[in-house]
């Protein structure tokens, strides 16, 4: 799968071509967006992509590993590296409280396609585009994003990897930076989440 410009080629450096599990979270820290996660504190380990899973032993079941970091002013980045925590609707509801929240994520791109790129405000989903049927949305609020679509490509014809490079320009419209190799290849801090920090059984 090729991406068009330098998408697939910086995905593929960093081996999240094939499973990224993202999100980017408006007017929180860095601190606060792993204690909304649930995240122990004292796991936090400043570290590059590269360096992410030096040091963990085996992880019990449930459990998460996040990667977070500044991205934008008044935004923070996460990218799971273990776990599903950042695509389930509880988290997402407690990462957006008082802010905003965009999700982004492919767990299994090759055999199950991408999720729908979720926008929640304030604790309160707003909208979700399909990135299967782009012009499928659902929600309370169906055209929340519209406003960022502008020139972008999605529609039935479109192939995926251009969908997923547009989904990453509409991110980065929001928050005001898109995904780069700048930030994949700085250093950000590494938390666990314990496998009994969220009821995991009310996820699904």
């Amino acid at each position: 799968m090729a991406f068009p410009n330098e998408r697939y080629d910086l995905l593929n450096a960093y081996e999240l071509h094939d499973v990224f599990v993202g999100a980017w979270c408006d007017g929180l820290s860095v601190a606060e967006t792993a204690a909304r996660l649930r995240a122990d504190p004292d796991s936090a380990t400043a570290c590059s992509w590269a360096e992410i899973g030096d040091g963990l032993e085996s992880l019990g079941a449930g459990t998460g590993v996040v990667w977070i970091g500044e991205q934008a002013p008044g935004w923070t980045q996460i990218i799971q590296y273990e776990g599903p925590h950042i695509g389930m609707n509880e988290p997402q509801l407690k990462l957006s409280e008082g802010g905003a929240l965009l999700y982004l994520g492919w767990p299994l791109l090759e055999t199950e396609g991408a999720e729908d790129l979720e926008y929640v405000v304030d604790g309160r989903a707003r909208t979700s585009v399909s990135l299967v049927d782009p012009g499928e949305r659902s929600g309370p609020e169906p055209d929340a994003l519209d406003r960022y679509m502008d020139g972008l490509t999605l529609d039935l014809e479109t192939p995926v990897d251009e969908v997923l490079d547009a989904a990453f320009r509409l991110v980065g419209r929001v928050t005001g930076r898109e995904l780069d190799a700048d930030w994949l290849r700085g250093s950000h801090t590494r938390y666990v989440i314990p496998g009994a920090a969220w009821d995991q059984e009310k996820w699904w």
